[in-house]
């Protein structure tokens, strides 16, 4: 009784492989079954996603290709440099009296005197402002460079997120005014002499 329901279940079932004669090779038998639904459809899904992308792209000129957004960020870098370094040749030293007395007020604002002094002298942190030997040069440019870029290993706090271009050029033309004034209790002279 067995083997009746055995034989009909096989008779009632159809083979599921298909069996080639020809392509046996020593004893394996290649099938020939169709590949998974997963597959197929990640193989559909691939080439809707190919259309879709290549008219994007090309055909309708929607999307930007990598190389245009190169492009386009390179013409904005460039642009932003030009007008920095035009920014830089116009700020030049600041000598009348109104910048001087704006970049003092800057000077006590931002609490240079913690590290500078009171009168640019100097104490236990920075060095003497007002005495003709610097550790940097002693230009208006160095000055200017130093005060927005700071210098990390000597404990220079960078200004350029917190003062403008103008305000640090009208605090560094104070610190150069104060190059040869003689303040109280100044600190002994560090650096190279500089004139």
């Amino acid at each position: 009784m067995e083997e009746n329901l055995k034989n009909q279940e096989q008779e009632a079932m159809p083979d599921q492989h298909e069996h080639h004669d020809e392509h046996n090779y020593d004893g394996i038998e290649e099938l020939d079954n169709p590949p998974p639904r997963w597959i197929m459809a990640i193989f559909y899904i691939t080439i809707a996603f190919s259309i879709f992308f290549t008219a994007y792209y090309f055909w309708l000129d929607v999307g930007t290709l990598q190389d245009e957004r190169y492009i386009r960020q390179s013409a904005r870098h460039d642009a932003k440099y030009q007008l920095s370094n035009s920014e830089k040749e116009e700020l030049a030293l600041l000598t009348d009296a109104a910048s001087l007395e704006e970049g003092k007020a800057i000077y006590s604002e931002m609490s240079c005197f913690a590290c500078h002094g009171m009168q640019g002298e100097g104490n236990a942190i920075g060095p003497n402002l007002c005495d003709d030997a610097w550790l940097i040069n002693c230009d208006f440019q160095s000055v200017f460079n130093i005060i927005k870029n700071g210098n990390p290993a000597k404990g220079m706090t960078a200004f350029k997120t917190q003062l403008s271009d103008t305000r640090i050029q009208k605090v560094s033309s104070y610190v150069l005014s104060l190059k040869g004034s003689n303040p109280p209790n100044a600190k002994q002279a560090q650096g190279e002499h500089c004139e």
